[in-house]
């Protein structure tokens, strides 16, 4: 229920809260559905992302699986390709510069996962990218200071054309037992 508004045309999507709330496994499982209803471009993108081991590829390869579309994705080291075209990137932001980012043209949704990181320099570069009419910027954040720029952009003062969505463990329905123990425990600390 606290992803639905994930289905909704929106230009930016903001899912913002602590560790252990479905952030990334929600934007995987809307993503990899919406794929073979309408072949998008997801770029799939962190601040910092040198092997593509530091990305949501492993997330999303295993979801594909999870959700029994194996035959729908062909998972590959560098990407995921759908049957009709559907494509999930893989780009680290801080790599990218304002020449290597143009071969990203067409991009559906830009994925920023722990967007929390992402600098002002970042957001300069990849908002104007992701151009495409109806195109989309979703970012799956855990906050750490007030102060960062993803935080004061998206979350404190977000622009007009966003829908903004705290997320807490309790709003995971398969919130693991092991953290749920260890939040009781902390909680009696």
């Amino acid at each position: 229920e606290a992803f639905e508004p994930l289905l909704a045309p929106c230009r930016y999507k903001v899912m913002y809260g602590g560790r252990g709330s479905a952030k990334s496994w929600s934007a995987a499982r809307v993503l990899l559905h919406q794929g073979p209803i309408d072949p998008l471009r997801v770029l799939c993108v962190r601040e910092v992302m040198r092997p593509i081991a530091d990305s949501v590829h492993r997330l999303l390869a295993d979801q594909v699986k999870e959700l029994g579309l194996e035959h729908w994705y062909s998972v590959t080291e560098n990407a995921i390709v759908g049957v009709n075209g559907a494509e999930f990137l893989f780009a680290g932001l801080r790599a990218l510069d304002a020449h290597k980012i143009k071969s990203y043209e067409g991009v559906d949704v830009a994925w920023c996962e722990e967007a929390q990181a992402i600098s002002k320099r970042s957001w300069e570069i990849l908002i104007p990218t992701i151009r495409a009419d109806d195109s989309e910027i979703w970012l799956t954040l855990n906050p750490e200071m007030d102060t960062d720029e993803t935080y004061q952009r998206f979350v404190v003062k977000p622009p007009a054309s966003a829908i903004v969505i705290p997320i807490g463990y309790e709003d995971n329905p398969w919130f693991p037992d092991t953290l749920r123990q260890e939040a009781e425990e902390l909680r009696e600390t």
